[in-house]
């Protein structure tokens, strides 16, 4: 299940595919609107990740890009969830209490990111370059894993970025029914713990993310709730 997903292009959405530092050369000169895409040429630091974060952008990865092997994109809203509105279904939470999973956070990196990549066959975003952009920014603290064990078997999980006390869900596998969704209940412990993160951003708005509690919003309104942590 992807959750940053790139919305469907229409005819009102002018995406211009052009590198950031001539994106940025641009605004800087006053020449140029936010654009919503850019095709990056090489791998940014984890510091860039964060700042471009901060302002609305996404990175993703291109599996047939032959120069540009990553890119940028931004998006008109945010489907995100905050303590006071993040639930775990009925259902779930049953899972939670009887159904043997064990929870653990920032394990087994490589593991949940490949499992997250594998199986995908419509558009595969998470790809080996992005992975190890997200392998630096682990190790930096600015990217977190949830994952789902049964018996010590890794079985389902979350990979996302973890910015300020805002977590971004990047992606979301499961091995067995429902444990993708279990790790994803495990963020309702730390948000309404007031623990590491009290913003998740879901990315895009799907049924399963609306069940946990998120809503959209505007782009300018997800940034000002993120600079606000």
């Amino acid at each position: 299940m992807l959750l940053h997903s790139p919305p469907a292009r229409s005819s009102n959405r002018v995406f211009r595919l052009v590198s950031w530092p001539i994106i940025a050369a641009m605004q800087l000169l006053g020449l140029e609107e936010k654009s919503r895409a850019a095709f990056l040429w090489s791998p940014p630091t984890a510091d860039e990740v964060v700042d471009r974060y901060l302002r609305g952008y996404v990175l993703f990865g291109r599996e047939t890009g032959r120069l540009a092997k990553l890119e940028w994109q931004s998006f008109d809203a945010r489907a995100i969830a905050t303590a006071e509105t993040f639930r775990v279904p009925s259902r779930l939470r049953r899972l939670r209490r009887n159904g043997g999973l064990e929870v653990r956070f920032d394990q087994d990196f490589h593991e949940v990111a490949k499992a997250c990549q594998a199986g995908r066959s419509d558009w595969t975003w998470l790809t080996d370059d992005l992975i190890d952009v997200y392998r630096m920014m682990h190790e930096q603290g600015l990217a977190a894993t949830v994952g789902t064990y049964r018996d010590g078997k890794l079985v389902g999980g979350l990979l996302g970025l973890s910015i300020g006390r805002t977590y971004s869900i990047m992606s979301i596998f499961h091995l067995e029914n429902h444990a993708g969704s279990a790790a994803m209940a495990a963020l309702e412990d730390v948000v309404s713990a007031d623990g590491r993160w009290d913003l998740i951003d879901f990315g895009n708005m799907t049924a399963h993310n609306e069940r946990f509690g998120a809503f959209l919003v505007s782009e300018e309104r997800f940034l000002e709730l993120l600079h606000k942590n």
